[in-house]
């Protein structure tokens, strides 16, 4: 894109879906993984170092989530991966609860 021309509106909304729709679901699939690495870790150890670790490693994953939601060219394949990932999580979660 030229210097001179000002983005699309189109262009201006597909960012705007890109941002949000990241990090909203981002936070989802956060969710649901850290319930689900709560309750496995639980069975190991106390509860206060399941809680601790399942929320270390959903903070890692949230980062990577963003970080390769960021590197999809087409919003088709972001939304249908990040949308599949997250019933993925959430079936887990209600299936270990």
């Amino acid at each position: 894109m030229a210097k001179s021309t000002s983005p699309t509106f189109v262009y201006r909304l597909s960012v705007f879906y890109r941002f949000t729709f990241i990090f909203v679901l981002g936070y989802l699939a956060m969710m649901y993984l850290s319930l689900s690495l709560t309750t496995l870790f639980s069975y190991f150890l106390d509860k206060a170092e399941a809680i601790f670790l399942a929320a270390f490693i959903s903070i890692l994953f949230y980062l990577a989530f963003v970080i390769f939601g960021f590197c999809f060219n087409s919003l088709l394949k972001l939304t249908l991966l990040s949308l599949v990932l997250v019933g993925l999580l959430f079936g887990l979660s209600v299936g270990l609860n």
